[in-house]
């Protein structure tokens, strides 16, 4: 009898074992998943897939006899979960690193690839360290399931970690480090735009591409319900609470975090979007201006109106049957009085520039044909004096960019010249180079103009060659622009008739540069030459020690001829010709 039921209960106990097994061996099959009826999308998905292949307890059960038999209780629970009706319809799945890098080689990882084509993507900035105090798992950002592609790249992922948390749509890292500058040139409402070029000059991304991000990708306490009851009192602790769900248990980021989304969804506001809607790009070149770009030789040089996201509405406030018109009031309402003066000064100045050289290159245009060395100079120059007058603002739009462009108008006609006449091209240097937040961060142009100071007028440009413009003009806030009572004295500097009898011919170089720009066009007189020999200056500038200084400059500079310079100068050969004379 004893026998009979040991033989029995051994018959039960391989059924039993028999039947484990052939339920381990059938629930192993991938097909087995899609017994649920949720659970098919899920099967359909990796059916569809690169990992088709791959069934489903390679990735989601642990490697080794422990955790095969950990994968069949979990499955064992679920099935009963499933059969009481107290089944979730989005599961989660953890699949571990090391189920991952038993197909993929970790040194195929190592390499810089391109997704989507165009943003360099490295593996080992990811994976494996610690990205905002989180531990990263393949499955972070390898969770999204799309038709095809099992485990796809989950974008929501990395808007989630590269923007939550910081300013308004600044990224974690920088934009360049993902999208780079383009290359190639774009068209923006008719405006030729080179990123590179722009970006030489420090200005920010976010100065164009605003609100790139939308969404906040906070977590509302609401959230946490979904797999909760309570725990609340853990709820803020950001550094447990990743590790609990993203290191350990691999959720996805957009499991708590409400979305953020990242794209091209609005540009820079300061280019009259609503004038554009219906009068299209008509006012592209005064966009141009405003930006800084569209001129050729000099760095993009945005205006500081629009890097502080300033419309053109913003000036241009009154309306006229033509178009709105930008009124000197517009000026004072934000900077202050006087600017409107400002305005004024930088219209003057650019136009008497502009006068100035359009008249030299039609000169040179009508000379003889210029050579190929010649030409691409004056082709630039052509095309920023063409940009300037379509401009029509004279330097309101962006004065320091218009500048630029009349400056490197004017030194490329310098160059023409200096081939022409077969002489090397000595660069004049700027007023006050180097110095971004002096005065001539808003005077721009003040060198071109004249001020009267009895008995006569005087430059500006002179005087700011050897001193500031604190020398005479107060820059405190409550006086500034004021000019000193002391300054009126120019005796201060420019001496008496008592104190030029004094001087030697060195003493008048602690103002006066030696090395004078030439004054003719067939003559050229070196003064650096001159003084070497210590002649002195009253042998040329008669006079010059015995009245005061700006009486003598009331009189106006000799203007020295053959019979003049003969006194010293025996004109003998053409080899002494020569020495003055550079073409006839």
């Amino acid at each position: 009898m004893k026998r009979r039921w040991l033989v029995l209960t051994l018959i039960a106990i391989a059924i039993l074992i028999w039947l484990a097994w052939a339920g381990a061996r059938a629930t192993d099959q991938s097909s087995f998943c899609a017994s649920c009826h949720f659970m098919r999308p899920f099967y359909d998905n990796w059916a569809s897939s690169s990992h088709a292949r791959v069934h489903c307890i390679d990735c989601h059960y642990e490697h080794g006899v422990a955790g095969y038999i950990e994968g069949k209780i979990r499955l064992l629970s679920e099935m009963v979960r499933y059969w009481v009706g107290a089944y979730n319809v989005q599961p989660h799945s953890r699949v571990s690193d090391q189920n991952c890098l038993s197909c993929h080689d970790e040194n195929t990882l190592e390499p810089v690839t391109a997704y989507r084509k165009k943003i360099p993507f490295s593996h080992t900035k990811h994976y494996r360290v610690s990205a905002r105090g989180i531990a990263l798992t393949c499955t972070t950002c390898h969770s999204q399931l799309v038709q095809g592609d099992h485990l796809a790249v989950d974008e929501n992922a990395c808007t989630a970690c590269h923007f939550i948390g910081g300013a308004r749509g600044n990224a974690l890292g920088d934009c360049s480090s993902c999208h780079g500058p383009p290359k190639d040139q774009i068209l923006i409402r008719g405006i030729v735009f080179n990123h590179s070029e722009y970006l030489k000059s420090g200005v920010a991304c976010l100065t164009c591409h605003v609100h790139v991000t939308r969404g906040t990708g906070d977590v509302p306490r609401q959230r946490c319900f979904s797999c909760h009851v309570e725990r609340f009192e853990e709820y803020g602790k950001t550094e447990f609470i990743h590790r609990a769900h993203v290191t350990e248990q691999h959720f996805k980021c957009t499991d708590c975090h409400s979305k953020v989304e990242h794209g091209e969804f609005e540009l820079a506001q300061a280019l009259s979007p609503d004038c554009a809607s219906c009068h299209g790009g008509r006012h592209s070149v005064q966009e141009q201006i405003y930006i800084g770009t569209g001129g050729s030789g000099v760095d993009s040089m945005p205006d500081p109106m629009f890097l502080s996201g300033v419309i053109c509405a913003g000036c241009h406030q009154e309306r006229t049957p033509v178009a709105p018109k930008a009124p000197p009031q517009a000026c004072v309402t934000c900077h202050g009085p006087g600017y409107d003066r400002l305005m004024r000064q930088w219209q003057h100045a650019v136009s008497q520039q502009l006068t100035e050289v359009r008249a030299q290159l039609v000169q040179l245009q009508r000379e003889p044909p210029p050579t190929a060395q010649q030409y691409p100079l004056l082709a630039e120059a052509q095309k920023n004096i063409e940009l300037i007058e379509a401009d029509r603002s004279l330097g309101v739009h962006n004065i320091h960019y218009v500048s630029a462009l009349l400056r490197r108008s004017a030194e490329n006609i310098a160059r023409v010249r200096a081939l022409q006449e077969q002489r090397e091209y000595v660069a004049e240097k700027p007023l006050h180079a180097g110095e971004p937040f002096g005065c001539q961060r808003c005077h721009v142009g003040v060198e071109s103009l004249a001020f009267v100071q009895a008995p006569q007028t005087a430059s500006h440009k002179v005087h700011l060659k050897n001193s500031d413009c604190n020398a005479c003009h107060a820059v405190e806030p409550t006086e500034h622009g004021q000019t000193f009572s002391s300054a009126r004295d120019c005796t201060q500097c420019h001496p008496a008739a008592e104190r030029m009898a004094q001087l030697e011919p060195h003493d008048c170089l602690q103002c006066h540069e030696a090395k004078l720009p030439r004054r003719s066009e067939k003559a050229q007189f070196p003064h650096e030459t001159h003084i070497a020999l210590w002649v002195r200056c009253e042998a040329c500038h008669e006079r010059v020690t015995q009245m005061g200084h700006l009486e003598f400059l009331g009189q106006g500079v000799p203007k020295p001829g053959h019979d003049f310079c003969a006194a010293c100068h025996h004109i003998e050969s053409a080899e002494t010709c020569s020495m003055c004379h550079s073409q006839f």
